[in-house]
């Protein structure tokens, strides 16, 4: 079975990863095992890169184990490739064995991971300088230096390169060559065995044919086919396929990028690239990531969430403790060599040496079999530690400190530190299960009551109901963004050239648009929407949780605000540029009206101020003429606003105002929900609608209210 990729194939895998990667931005790595890597970056899947030096590189769909505490290399990479861009993506030369990703530094500089695919494998992160940050393996041979902060060096290719031979080269080696014409195009060439014979077999040419033994015809045969390939391959005219020697492909034999003469007559199973077919070929026995589609996850409380964080965290806590405790105690296990390799790197540090001198050192202690030196893994250049392996654990070590301070003051306090936190991490579980047992008897009883209600089709909601919005006192529909994401739509879907924009300057605050009517002018907006609309406007920002009176907004022209910044600046999500004058109101009073309505059909200014009579309602329910057809065309609404159109389209309202001592939106919304239910049985004397308790929450700004009294 293949477990490695040769240098075509890593040709094959870097131009399907150009098209895929480039662009994208880094947002995570991590390190699987001693050799395996995963660099996660933003795309619409679930894709991930897996770099496992020195025999496979391709990109998953597949979810592996990730270790909870990242090693130091690992930690290193992401510190220096997260969040970055990928600017390239490439092979260092045609047909080499080392791969290099280009990414954006901090100030727009080059960084590169330089992956080394032969030997026993490397990746190394180099500096826009071309020097050696930090390597997963450090050497010193005469062909190859890595050392910390040292010039790199890539290596020299050993080889000739099979597509650039011409056909007095290629005739003179086969004629003095020997051996078979496959084998000596292996060997010379340094392709693999399989592509050899393909050539051969392209050429028509018999692989075992000795090679000086071929004919100038022959040769110019050969020749014909490795163009032929190489065109393939520059052209990307592939068959990615997995082979097997039965139809379960339960245990394949290989996987390659194109349909080779030797597999013909086996099972072969098609890819549309040659990394998903490396994807299934060596991931095959793993878990594949959900989709975005993937099943929608269970919803819990604010409660239950803060219950399960902290079981969570206690969980984490006890492991903590008994990690750092097993460590610490490893380390007195360990002590006089650990002791003197930290005062030897100590004191050669204090005297001045390089980090690249001492790794030296050390590696030669290593080949002497030195015990302190044998547990060295890795310095940290660009800080003050090194770490050391004892038993397969990777432990940091400060050099300021001696070894039992060490011990101390970075596991022995850890673990005394995570087992002081325990018991209030346990008190809050205890009191969280309370609260979490008292909400479920709340939804007993809501479910009760919404079985005694009558059966009322949900209706239909309208496009602007997915926002905060409300109908003004002249008719003129306003919208107002919920979060970040929704200003976006209300601004790139539905602001238009003939609309009246809002904002304020107070992050948080919601874009408010007046929707004008067909071909209006601006200026035929009446002042008095104006006026709604900026309360509206300043009563849901976040002057609103800041428990403020009033605050100023300011409204500007559709053609004044853009989302294109300054060079330079960064503008973010849900923020926007205005240029040009703007129209300010100052001192805009925060206050609010929330009201119900019962509507037939459609929610519209016209059915809000008809509304339904609750009269003929009760004379219904009095005369047992409650059918489903009549119940299924009449629908309760919340609706919010300014104070003056609430006042003229709901049933019934209340106002309410900004208050440091009053109700957190949850419990407003329970009170509202019980005034608004004991107004319809008032007037009913029953109540057969059942209001949403979340659609009274939608309509409250974040923070504390107070109802406000007449």
């Amino acid at each position: 079975m293949k477990q490695v990729l040769n240098n075509i194939d890593l040709n094959v895998v870097v131009s399907e990863l150009r098209e895929e990667i480039i662009g994208k931005h880094v947002k995570n790595v991590y390190q699987i095992d001693d050799s395996k890597f995963i660099v996660s970056y933003r795309n619409d899947g679930n894709k991930q890169l897996l770099i496992e030096p020195p025999s496979k590189i391709y990109i998953t769909q597949y979810s592996y184990d990730k270790p909870k505490n990242p090693p130091p290399f690992c930690m290193s990479l992401r510190k220096y490739l997260r969040n970055r861009r990928i600017l390239d993506f490439y092979q260092a030369s045609h047909l080499d064995r080392i791969l290099i990703m280009v990414v954006q530094g901090p100030d727009d500089e080059q960084w590169r991971l330089y992956m080394e695919f032969f030997g026993k494998g490397n990746i190394v992160l180099l500096k826009p300088d071309n020097t050696v940050l930090v390597a997963r393996r450090y050497m010193r041979q005469k062909s190859e230096v890595i050392l910390p902060n040292k010039p790199f060096t890539f290596p020299q290719p050993t080889f000739q390169d099979l597509f650039e031979v011409d056909a007095s080269t290629l005739s003179s080696m086969l004629a003095a060559a020997e051996g078979t014409a496959s084998k000596v195009l292996s060997g010379n060439f340094n392709i693999n065995v399989l592509y050899a014979d393909e050539i051969c077999a392209r050429a028509g040419i018999p692989h075992e044919t000795p090679a000086s033994q071929l004919s100038d015809e022959q040769v110019e045969l050969i020749l014909d086919a490795i163009k032929a390939f190489n065109a393939d391959l520059s052209s990307r005219n592939l068959a990615p396929c997995i082979v097997s020697k039965d139809t379960s492909f339960e245990a394949p034999e290989s996987v390659e990028p194109f349909d080779f003469a030797k597999y013909q007559g086996l099972e072969k199973r098609a890819y549309p690239t040659f990394n998903q077919a490396l994807d299934e070929y060596f991931s095959r026995d793993l878990k594949k990531e959900e989709g975005p589609k993937g099943e929608e996850k269970k919803k819990f409380s604010k409660n239950e969430r803060i219950m399960i964080a902290q079981i969570e965290q206690v969980s984490n806590l006890e492991s903590t403790a008994a990690e750092m405790e097993k460590t610490g105690n490893l380390l007195y296990q360990y002590f006089l060599p650990a002791s003197k390799l930290l005062e030897t790197v100590r004191s050669a540090r204090k005297q001045g040496l390089p980090w690249d001198e001492i790794v030296a050192r050390i590696e030669t202690g290593k080949q002497q079999g030195i015990e302190e030196a044998l547990i060295f893994d890795s310095p940290d250049p660009g800080q003050p530690y090194i770490y050391i392996r004892l038993e397969d654990t990777i432990i940091p070590l400060d050099l300021r400190y001696t070894l039992t301070d060490n011990i101390n003051m970075y596991f022995y306090d850890k673990s005394k530190k995570s087992k002081r936190k325990m018991p209030g991490a346990k008190e809050t579980i205890e009191r969280m299960r309370k609260l979490v047992a008292e909400e479920k008897e709340r939804e007993i009883e809501a479910e009760k009551e919404q079985t005694l209600a009558f059966k009322v089709k949900k209706r239909k909601k309208e496009w602007f109901e997915k926002f905060h919005w409300f109908f003004s006192s002249d008719g003129y529909l306003v919208i107002g963004g919920r979060d970040a994401s929704s200003n976006e739509t209300v601004f790139g879907k539905y602001l238009k050239p003939n609309d009246l924009f809002f904002h304020s300057e107070l992050p948080g605050a919601p874009v408010v648009v007046i929707k004008n009517l067909p071909d209006a002018a601006i200026e035929s907006i009446p002042e008095s929407t104006i006026r709604e609309a900026a309360t509206f406007g300043s009563s849901y920002s976040r002057s609103w949780k800041e428990n403020l009176n009033a605050a100023d907004i300011y409204s500007a022209l559709p053609d004044q605000v853009s989302k294109t910044p300054q060079s330079g600046e960064f503008l973010p999500k849900g923020s926007f540029v205005i240029r040009g004058e703007r129209t300010y109101y100052r001192n805009i009073k925060l206050n609010l009206a929330v009201g119900f309505k019962l509507v037939a059909g459609h929610v519209d200014r016209d059915a809000l101020l008809k509304g339904i009579d609750l009269e003929e309602i009760k004379q219904r329910i009095q005369n047992e003429d409650v059918t489903p057809e009549f119940m299924n065309s009449v629908y309760p609404v919340i609706i919010g606003g300014p104070l003056a159109p609430i006042m003229d389209q709901a049933m019934f309202f209340v106002k309410i105002k900004p208050s440091k001592d009053g109700l957190n939106p949850g419990n407003l919304a329970s009170k509202l929900k019980a005034l608004f239910t004991q107004k319809l049985v008032e007037q009913l004397e029953t109540n057969p609608f059942v209001i949403d308790i979340e659609e009274v929450q939608a309509w409250l700004p974040t923070g504390k209210s107070i109802i406000e009294k007449d």
